[in-house]
């Protein structure tokens, strides 16, 4: 497939000379094959993304503690999660990592 022309490369400046135009690229060059996900990824199926709308000053105290404990705001969050699991009466997050029931 060859490139589109350009709007403005037939254009010229006054005075400057035209440019030559850029030779094709030979038709039987394929395009490489994008991945839909990043290289380096690995898929992780017991894994389930999720997302949470947080105060501003929440946030801010949580990546203070964070700072603090050098350790990232997720790993405070799971704390936070597995104080939860455990106040109603369920197994850690560790507990449950380990069972893969989903």
């Amino acid at each position: 497939m060859s490139k589109r022309p350009s709007l403005i490369g037939g254009l010229t400046l006054p005075g400057a000379e035209p440019a030559m135009p850029k030779p094709e690229a030979p038709a039987e060059r394929a395009a490489p094959e994008i991945s839909a996900k990043p290289a380096g990824r690995r898929p992780r199926p017991e894994t389930v993304h999720t997302s949470i709308y947080l105060p501003r000053e929440v946030h801010r105290r949580l990546r203070e503690i964070a700072f603090t404990r050098d350790v990232k705001v997720h790993d405070v969050i799971m704390e936070g999660i597995d104080a939860a699991l455990q106040k109603h009466g369920h197994p850690s997050v560790e507990a449950l990592k380990g069972d893969k029931k989903g």
